[in-house]
């Protein structure tokens, strides 16, 4: 089953103390609240630039910076944390058999886990999961077996969840039942694993093991959406139970717990109708069958409900009805049909990455991101499949794909421009060498170096004013400009305090993002005039 949403809050709410994606490395999140700490504390600069990109929650410009510190050896010191936080970055990214292999080679011994203040269970965790969510139960089990027996922390009862759940896809129900033995009767996780372990005896025709399961699944006051609907869930698979093993009063007592404006309601209707059905009461069938016709043909349970009333008017002995009950359906799936072939040729010819919501460049968290939703038109036609996770580890991988291809696109123009830079230097170190320009060059080279310290000065007078209106951007500046001709305008007119409410509402906007911003830009611009001054210090 998907991944709750409000297990999904939780868990961002332990990453934001744990750093999300890469919450094992302890160490990493120590003594950078300034930037100053950070200066003292790392002794490389790729390092560095690299924990800034991580913060940030930038992963492809971290993970640059740290590899080329790797390939360049120039880490020193924090060559073994860089190594393990470039497996917890790896992993945040969805690579996760490079993080495996990673994580495989560093958290083998105590010893290191223990120097490096390592909580390696949670890294174990959290590869199992991702390999759980590509469909990979094999491997979901040997991840997951890795972590402390002993272990006790937050993660334990999904862990548990997890190992059953893998256990059962690869056939071996007595060893996810042990693991349901181990969860808490309380366990949030419970009623997600009677439920799989419910359906997996009704696929196995066991269908009293399998009502058992269902009525395991109880409502949780603390998530009571969730367990709300999956005990709806729950209640609809018992009553298909009850009618596959023809009992039909069983299953209407099932189908009748679940509630009309609930995600299963379209199929409990369906099976009410049946239980009806099967009991020879197909006059009461019509009912539930009548109010389900009625809704979208993108439900399943709809489109059945189109013939199953023609087929009960037959059997009431009501053949004219039956032939305009078909007559309606047959109708009815010519337009669904229609639509659906039109949804077909856009996901054929249009831009795939517009139809299902990519377009925008996204370099987010695996772990702790929200399921990726398609968009447009005829997004509802992928709605069955945007609740499996091989469709959304497919989102993502080409989501992934869409970013890559823009920062490989900027890093063209870069290296373009790089490239013209170069050839320009070229071009006036052979005019020097030719021409004896010597002193030129001198008068060019105190002037830079005035040019840079008025710019120090200057850049000492913006960093002083915290407001950051001095550091603000030319778009920022623009706006200001308006809401001040704006002002001017307003004074000169007939006041309007609606106006007037309005431009101090933008202006109290203005002061709000400058303030925002301040702390970023003010570090942008010493890190442009420390390579500034580098330039001179080499010229």
């Amino acid at each position: 089953m998907a991944l709750p949403h409000t297990r999904r809050a939780r868990e961002r709410r332990l990453a934001s103390t744990v750093l999300a994606g890469a919450c094992f490395i302890a160490p990493l999140a120590q003594g950078a609240e300034t930037a100053e700490s950070l200066q003292h504390s790392v002794g490389s600069l790729r390092y560095g630039v690299s924990l800034y990109h991580f913060y940030q929650h930038d992963y492809f410009n971290a993970l640059t910076e740290l590899m080329v510190g790797q390939q360049e050896d120039s880490l020193g010191a924090h060559a073994g944390s860089a190594e393990l936080l470039r497996g917890g970055m790896a992993l945040s990214y969805g690579m996760d058999r490079e993080a495996q292999s990673i994580f495989t080679r560093l958290l083998g011994s105590v010893d290191y886990d223990d120097a490096h203040n390592v909580d390696a269970d949670q890294a174990w965790f959290y590869l199992g999961k991702l390999a759980w969510q590509r469909g990979d139960a094999a491997r979901t089990s040997v991840t997951l077996e890795r972590m402390d027996e002993d272990y006790e922390g937050e993660l334990r009862n999904e862990a548990l969840y997890l190992m059953a759940s893998a256990h059962l896809a690869q056939g071996e129900p007595d060893a996810a039942l042990a693991h349901l033995a181990a969860l808490p009767e309380d366990s949030y996780w419970r009623g997600y694993l009677n439920y799989n372990l419910g359906a997996q005896a009704a696929g196995n025709e066991q269908w009293q093991l399998a009502t058992a399961y269902f009525d395991a699944v109880t409502l949780d006051a603390e998530f009571a959406g969730e367990t709300s609907a999956l005990k709806d869930k729950s209640m609809t698979a018992r009553g298909y139970a009850h009618l596959a093993a023809g009992d039909f009063d069983l299953a209407g007592d099932a189908f009748r717990q679940v509630t009309l404006d609930g995600s299963s309601a379209p199929r409990a209707l369906l099976g009410y109708g049946w239980s009806h059905a099967g009991g020879g009461d197909y006059l009461a069938a019509l009912t539930p069958w009548q109010v389900l016709s009625e809704r979208s043909l993108l439900e399943p349970s709809a489109r059945e409900s189109l013939l199953a009333l023609p087929y009960a008017y037959g059997e009431l002995g009501r053949p004219g009805l039956a032939l305009a009950g078909y007559e309606t359906a047959a109708s009815r799936y010519t337009t669904e049909l229609h639509n659906v072939e039109r949804a077909i040729a856009a996901f054929r010819d249009d831009d795939l990455a517009g139809l299902l919501g990519l377009a925008q460049e996204s370099d987010a968290d695996w772990l702790f991101s929200m399921d990726t939703k398609p968009g447009g038109e005829h997004a509802p036609y992928l709605e069955h499949l945007a609740t499996r996770h091989a469709f959304q580890v497919a989102m993502k991988e080409l989501r992934d794909l869409y970013s890559l291809n823009a920062h490989l696109a900027r890093s063209k123009q870069k290296l373009d421009v790089l490239r013209q830079v170069d050839a320009h230097q070229q071009d006036v170190w052979h005019s020097i060498v030719a021409g004896g320009r010597r002193d030129q060059v001198a008068a060019q080279h105190a002037t830079l170096a005035d040019d840079t310290a008025a710019l120090r000065k200057r850049l000492k007078s913006a960093i002083a004013d915290t407001s950051g209106r001095e550091l603000a951007s030319s778009e920022q500046n623009a706006l200001w400009n308006r809401v001040a001709n704006a002002a001017e305008l307003a004074d000169a007119l007939d006041k309007n305090e609606a106006h007037s409410e309005m431009l101090r509402l933008y202006h109290g906007l203005l002061i709000f993002e400058d303030s925002e911003q301040y702390p970023a830009r003010a570090w942008e611009a010493r890190k442009a005039l420390a390579a500034l001054d580098e330039l001179v210090a080499e010229s």
